[in-house]
């Protein structure tokens, strides 16, 4: 019997917010498991939609409770003022916003005020989908007092650090971050300690899954590779001189494409892209930067558009584009990639998250390391190919339909609950 005949299916996803990358690929997964009948919700800390699928938690679902009495509110705001931390959520978040502005590292808390197990979403469902959770599920309390199934999509390395999402800031900044992290990692372990048996995670490629079985902090739980999806309809390939022209991008030029929510990330690799381009000594170049930051001085044409975040204005950058490129030092998926292609553009990329898994020479280059000059030859060499637009954008849109990944992750579920 099919999975719709045996059980009527109540699954919440929860995820920190609907926005960002990670929220986005859940808020799709989400959106194509209604399409199919589920019954599906979403649990958020911070929301930008007007979905009335997806529910913010209010912040009365703390585990923190604001005194009824004005008198003891008083007291409480006076000595916030005056530097008192009420509870440890606050101290440690006093703790990291000192670190934060000295080292800048993308680090996050494993604990806070909200108990989720309170949250009558959370006590309706039968699957709990976790997505990006931190600084919103409090370790602690969450896998204490929730007995449900549990299905898990990491998106970044943060399953293996206490409070760290990439690697080379775990290494980098050890020192300074030393007694955050070692509280942070005891939290972790202390809170999955059991090894229970009712979670199953997911990995979104095959270079994350490696990562989990030989990093992760927590048991080694059964693991599943899925991968992020995209709704077709959304991206489109579009008329490139129209598209150019609504850019002010020069029609004859080779327009690189490049695209993160913050360009000036280090970690998404803007400076080693300026450096590739700049060997090339080429004067048909333009670079298109999507997102938000300050534009690279560089002695080709830079243009930038801002962030862009409805899905048929990144059509019109990546329909003007020649090339995509992604010189990111980690992904654990990169959705702009197959976005990009979605659009009809080909991609050279780094070889990190789904990079080796979706590169064929029909839509693309994967460079063979991380090297500026590694990164300029593949430029170099897909600028004199020709690609196949319309056959770029099949061949993802089959691979990586969201509706696909949906029905994915719904046979996930049946056999969590077999």
């Amino acid at each position: 019997m099919g999975f719709y005949e045996t059980t009527a299916m109540r699954v919440l996803h929860i995820a920190t917010m609907d926005h960002g990358g990670a929220g986005i690929a859940a808020q799709r997964i989400h959106k194509a498991m209604l399409r199919q009948g589920v019954d599906s919700r979403m649990l958020v800390r911070f929301k930008s939609s007007d979905d009335d699928t997806i529910t913010a938690a209010q912040p009365n679902m703390g585990l923190y409770q604001p005194s009824s009495l004005s008198v003891v509110r008083k007291a409480e705001q006076i000595l916030r003022r005056r530097g008192r931390c009420l509870t440890q959520v606050e101290r440690y978040e006093r703790q990291l916003n000192v670190l934060d502005r000295v080292y800048g590292a993308a680090y996050t808390l494993p604990v806070s005020n909200f108990d989720l197990s309170q949250h009558p979403l959370v006590q309706q469902a039968d699957i709990l989908h976790l997505h990006w959770v931190e600084n919103f599920i409090d370790y602690q309390t969450f896998f204490d007092r929730i007995n449900k199934h549990i299905v898990w999509t990491f998106h970044d390395e943060n399953i293996a650090y206490g409070g760290f999402h990439y690697s080379d800031e775990a290494v980098r900044l050890k020192e300074p971050f030393a007694a955050m992290e070692k509280d942070f990692v005891r939290i972790k372990k202390d809170a999955l300690a059991d090894g229970r048996q009712n979670i199953h995670m997911v990995a979104l490629s095959r270079m994350m899954e490696q990562f989990y079985r030989q990093h992760s902090l927590f048991p080694s739980y059964p693991i599943d590779i899925i991968h992020n999806g995209l709704e077709p309809e959304q991206f489109a390939i579009l008329d490139r001189s129209f598209c150019r022209e609504a850019l002010r991008l020069p029609i004859d030029s080779k327009v690189i494409c490049f695209c993160a929510s913050d360009i000036n990330d280090s970690h998404k690799g803007l400076d080693i892209l300026t450096k590739a381009l700049d060997s090339l000594h080429r004067s048909d170049i333009t670079l298109l930067c999507v997102g938000k930051g300050a534009l690279p001085q560089c002695d080709y044409p830079v243009v930038g558009t801002g962030p862009l975040a409805n899905p048929r204005l990144l059509s019109i950058a990546y329909s003007a584009s020649d090339l995509f490129v992604l010189a990111s030092s980690q992904e654990s998926f990169s959705q702009t990639s197959i976005e990009s292609m979605a659009c009809g553009c080909p991609v050279v990329a780094f070889p990190c998250g789904i990079i080796d898994e979706l590169i064929t020479p029909d839509n693309g280059i994967c460079c063979p390391n991380y090297t500026i000059e590694s990164l300029a030859e593949c430029i170099s060499t897909a600028m004199d190919l020709t690609y196949k637009r319309q056959a770029i954008r099949d061949d993802v849109v089959k691979r990586f339909n969201i509706d696909r990944i949906a029905k994915q992750y719904i046979d996930l579920y049946a056999r969590c609950i077999q």
